[in-house]
């Protein structure tokens, strides 16, 4: 079964300059008290697999619902996956990594903040003279899906006190509204890409307004979204440091 995940997506359209990271149930709709595989996967932009992801780089993995939080032990040899027992209603599994440091060149730091929207950097790497240097920069994920035991009332997320990260915070009909968070308060002006899983490509990339908020229309069908937000950073061995967001749900809204 676990193999059998993602199988639909099989080609990106371009490769990517940094990987996207997320959390794929086996399935988003379950019913109470079924155990549902979550694993863990990563796309270099042409193919999709499952990740690597050595233990002591987990900062935690959890099923959250409502106040609950209940730890979930990971397992599967190679890949990183868990076992999450669906309560009744809508709950998150949720996946945050601890900061890893990389040094890229310059000309690849700049290719991707210009990937992720990240234009603010690109401004401030040049008002500093910083533009051909090669950047020094500590990076975390944090990873979300949403799970429910109810196909036709829209699941419904809430923050989970990551630094960064994307909350699906309403939906009427084919309508969504997001939050761009860091540590629960608004991040304005955040890329976000929307991907449709089941064909692996980006159908839309928009970007968070002054509060934070972003709506759009999507179509029913299993989605992932990702996003990245950086600012300077303090540690003395790094300049930047990335919060790298990803979300999936499945959008049940009638046709």
């Amino acid at each position: 079964m676990r193999r059998a995940i993602g199988l639909a997506i099989l080609l990106m359209p371009q490769p990517l300059l940094a990987h996207e990271t997320w959390l794929q149930p086996e399935k988003f709709v379950a019913a109470p008290g079924e155990d549902v595989l979550v694993t863990l996967r990563i796309t270099d932009g042409r193919t999709v697999r499952d990740a690597n992801l050595k233990p002591d780089r987990i900062l935690r993995v959890e099923l959250v619902q409502a106040d609950r939080h209940m730890p979930l032990p990971l397992h599967g040899g190679d890949a990183t996956e868990a076992t999450a027992p669906v309560p009744a209603g809508t709950s998150t599994v949720v996946m945050e990594t601890e900061p890893k440091h990389v040094d890229l060149a310059a000309p690849q730091f700049t290719a991707y903040l210009r990937e992720q929207g990240l234009t603010q950097i690109l401004a401030e790497r040049r008002k500093r003279g910083e533009g051909q240097k090669t950047a020094r920069e500590d990076f975390m994920r944090c990873m979300k899906t949403l799970l429910t035991t109810d196909a036709k009332s829209p699941p419904a997320d809430r923050a989970q006190g990551c630094p960064y990260e994307l909350v699906l915070r309403k939906q009427i009909s084919r309508t969504l509204t997001f939050d761009t968070l860091r540590h629960g308060d608004p991040e304005p002006f955040q890329q976000v890409r929307f991907w449709n899983l089941d064909t692996g490509k980006v159908v839309k990339i928009a970007r968070s307004d002054k509060a934070g908020h972003l709506t759009l229309p999507l179509p029913p069908g299993r989605w992932l979204a990702t996003s990245t937000a950086m600012r300077r950073s303090s540690e003395l061995q790094s300049d930047w440091r990335s919060d790298w967001a990803s979300l999936t749900w499945q959008h049940t809204a009638k046709r």
